[in-house]
């Protein structure tokens, strides 16, 4: 369920009276890290400033938590991620390049954040980093705003996390870049534990042009 922008923020407005639960957001990280993989078709809606019209893609995730993931938007994929739990490499399809990016650049973070990897990405590390602006429930559809703290201001201005409080899954999240870009990932109803070729988290060199 994608909830309206207008209510999210008006929704989390009202929570500041009352004490915050963040509860279903550390239930719905631990689950996440208890699995063996998951594969998930995902929609982002991005909106940059620079640009008239927002873009949206369709894609799909292969994620082994904590451990490695293949990201992939568009159909047939346009841009692609892949960390193999050492280097993430961002292809992309259209212009045929390639480019190894460090774990802490300003495009990799909000990425690894969503997905669980890297520094401030845990329950723990989030409570360290971030400072939570409200909280709300709608539903089973728990919701969070986070401002980040120290050094992750200087890629992402604010993030909100959408949980579905039956599943403990994180169903949405929204970030504005430092650049006022904002990007919506939404993820369908996962499935669980199945099988992923390793072959998956593999980048073959040959085709690209590698920046």
């Amino acid at each position: 369920m994608k909830l309206p922008s207008c209510l999210v923020a008006l929704l989390l407005g009202c929570t500041n009276l009352f004490a915050q639960d963040l509860s279903p957001l550390r239930n719905a990280l631990e689950k996440q890290q208890s699995y063996k993989t998951v594969s998930v078709d995902v929609r982002q809606t991005k909106k940059s400033p620079a640009l008239a019209e927002e873009t949206k893609l369709k894609g799909h995730l292969w994620l082994k938590p904590g451990e490695a993931f293949r990201w992939e938007l568009g159909s047939p994929p346009e841009q692609i991620a892949v960390y193999d739990g050492s280097t993430l490499v961002f292809l992309d399809e259209k212009k045929k390049t390639a480019k190894k990016v460090d774990s802490d650049d300003r495009k990799a973070k909000p990425l690894f954040l969503m997905l669980g990897f890297g520094d401030g990405a845990s329950f723990s590390e989030i409570e360290e980093n971030f400072s939570v602006n409200g909280t709300n429930t709608v539903d089973e559809h728990f919701i969070v705003s986070l401002s980040p703290k120290g050094s992750l201001r200087r890629g992402i201005k604010s993030l909100v996390m959408q949980v579905n409080t039956k599943t403990s899954f994180i169903e949405r999240i929204e970030f504005v870049q430092k650049d006022g870009t904002k990007v919506v990932t939404e993820f369908y109803p996962p499935k669980i534990n199945g099988g992923i070729p390793a072959s998956n988290f593999d980048v073959k060199a040959e085709g690209y042009t590698w920046e």
